[in-house]
């Protein structure tokens, strides 16, 4: 698509907000209830599309493509009045007796830039609370879930109002590149923490505000006094959902020293009670979004002692749940996101030394703790910064709509989910109603100044906060 469409496209797009249409609450009732209508007539073809893109099995692309985008879209809808509004608040003595509001204002038009490895999900959440704050939207969807990309294409221009939004699926960094050219009243972005450098330095340029939701190395700290065989089955189900592509994916292990070796052995167990003595033919197994990406996963096998799996095929996109100890620091495998079923363990001995490595990295977008001691749980809270901390469990606190979700420092700027989605769209503009009624006007307010008005003024002001 040429700068010259794109202008013409976004021209449109602030023609149709500046028209009021998208502030009404009826028209954005039609369209929560159009997305939803867009689900639900087509999870068939939407299972099939990721399928296509990542080899997920149905039960995985239901809850994470289809369960939750429903679940935000009902979510919006049933609360959307009481969302817009307008608050009455607080009014201090001098400026009584007017009265002081926050009205929920739309922020106008606003860039979406969603990633492949959720591709329904991380693409219409956000484009649920676009809609509900009373927004227009260009929805920029990624081109290596191709198939999701077209299918999410063709449903949206077909159910959403085609004068309030925009999409593309086909667009790649050069596209991106000249999106960012344009103005935008706010851009969200989910990917990589590269690229959301680049869009921030773009935001810049015309002071946009940016909600950015990147990943990073999320670290999982694994206590002695664990059930070894409880939290192996759990982090090797986080770790192999969607095949690891997951921004809030476990990415190394901090094991203590004790329990290392019981823990590798649980694994093998776990992995043959999920996917049989061929992981590579389970149905339940997905598949890396390309072979660019298996191939970078597979040169990850060299970087520390594989002691289980270091099993990969290119042509059909798979790479084997596969465990890594001593890994060099230094390596990509300690130094980059892995984003793919590749595990690396270290060890520690005390709680401080694994801490102090964590504290030695940027802060993670999510951190992960398996222990029954309440000591070390307040010792990690404590002694680390996160975008979230999930306590002997994995990856479930991303399915809370009443929990905010995003990063901190490298792992990102602003979180959303349920009605923090339709905050992050929304602009909480101040209103102060005053009087027209001349008697009420207090004289000592304009000059000439006297002691007398000085004094009785700061009573007055000093008596009404």
């Amino acid at each position: 698509m040429s700068n010259q469409n794109l202008a013409t496209i976004t021209q449109n797009l602030r023609k149709a907000f500046l028209s009021q249409k998208t502030r009404k609450l009826d028209w954005r009732y039609s369209q929560l209830k159009a997305i939803k209508k867009l689900i639900t007539e087509n999870k068939e073809q939407i299972t099939a599309a990721v399928k296509k893109d990542l080899g997920k099995h149905d039960f995985e692309i239901h809850q994470t493509e289809i369960v939750m985008p429903q679940t935000e879209c009902e979510e919006a809808m049933s609360h959307l009045e009481s969302w817009t509004k307008t608050e009455k608040v607080y009014t201090p003595i001098p400026l009584k007796p007017a009265s002081s509001h926050i009205i929920k204002d739309p922020l106008g038009v606003v860039l979406i830039i969603s990633p492949w490895n959720y591709p329904v999900n991380l693409a219409l959440v956000p484009l649920i609370g676009a809609i509900s704050a009373g927004n227009c939207a260009l929805l920029k969807v990624s081109r290596h879930s191709y198939n999701v990309g077209e299918l999410l294409y063709k449903l949206c221009t077909k159910y959403l109002d085609p004068e309030c939004f925009a999409f593309d699926f086909e667009g790649g960094a050069q596209y991106i590149t000249d999106l960012l050219e344009f103005k935008w009243d706010h851009i969200f972005f989910t990917g990589s923490v590269n690229v959301g450098r680049i869009v921030y330095q773009a935001a810049a340029k015309f002071l946009t505000p940016v909600t950015l939701e990147l990943g990073g190395k999320n670290p999982c700290i694994i206590d002695k006094d664990v059930d070894i065989a409880f939290a192996a089955k759990r982090i090797m189900w986080g770790k192999c959902w969607n095949a690891g592509q997951t921004c809030i994916g476990l990415d190394y292990l901090i094991v203590h020293k004790s329990v290392v070796a019981k823990l590798v052995d649980e694994f093998k167990v776990v992995l043959k009670e999920f996917y049989g003595d061929d992981i590579k033919a389970s149905s339940s197994y997905a598949r890396v979004i390309s072979k660019q990406h298996t191939e970078r996963l597979s040169k990850l096998f060299s970087n520390g002692e594989v002691v289980i799996g270091g099993e990969a095929d290119v042509e059909s996109r798979y790479i084997s749940p596969t465990v890594i100890l001593n890994p060099d620091m230094d390596s990509p495998l300690m130094q980059d996101e892995i984003f793919g079923p590749v595990l690396p363990i270290l060890t520690y001995e005390n709680i401080d030394d694994a801490l102090a490595l964590i504290q030695s990295r940027p802060h993670a977008l999510t951190l992960y703790l398996f222990s029954r001691d309440q000591k070390i749980q307040d010792q990690v809270l404590v002694g680390t910064q996160s975008g979230s901390v999930m306590l002997n469990d994995v990856l479930l606190h991303f399915t809370n709509p009443a929990l905010p979700f995003g990063g901190v420092g490298d792992s990102g700027i602003g979180s959303y989910h349920g009605r923090l989605t339709f905050d992050l769209f929304t602009h909480r503009r101040a209103l102060v109603q005053s009087t027209t009624k001349k008697f009420l006007d207090l004289p000592f307010r304009y000059p000439p100044y006297t002691q007398f008005a000085d004094k009785v003024s700061g009573t007055i002001i000093g008596s009404g906060w």
